[in-house]
């Protein structure tokens, strides 16, 4: 999946949640929560909102540029859970995800095996001689 495209499926998750957190606070407050006494006014709304936007966005973004993203809901998962991601890994750390790769073992010539079949002898794991014939 485009990068991209990942990204509008990762604002369109974020922007969910922020949807059903909105309507929770409606009726929770019976109206617009900013305004009601006690509550945030419009501007810390719309800031947060921006945030949480971007948020999901970003990560999302960061998923699909390293392939961890398969599909359009794969992408509005990330964007719908990008804060609890946020939070697991400054958690764990970022040093606790990285993987190591193997040691590569230079590849062997055909030639080599092909001259080695072609006397007859064979070597063991060591690299010591098994047999000739």
């Amino acid at each position: 999946m485009p990068v991209a495209e990942a990204c509008l499926w990762g604002l369109l998750g974020a922007a969910l949640i922020e949807g059903l957190d909105l309507y929770t606070a409606i009726h929770t407050t019976d109206g617009w929560p900013w305004k009601k006494k006690g509550q945030p006014t419009f501007a810390p709304y719309m800031a947060a909102l921006a945030i949480r936007l971007g948020v999901g966005t970003g990560l999302t973004a960061a998923f699909a540029a390293s392939q961890q993203v398969a599909g359009a809901l794969a992408a509005m998962t990330v964007g719908v859970a990008a804060p609890k991601i946020l939070q697991q890994l400054a958690k764990q750390g970022l040093a606790h995800q990285a993987v190591e790769a193997p040691p590569v073992t230079p590849p062997v010539a055909p030639e080599q095996v092909a001259g080695a079949q072609a006397s007859g002898s064979s070597t063991d794991q060591q690299g010591g001689q098994v047999g000739a014939r």
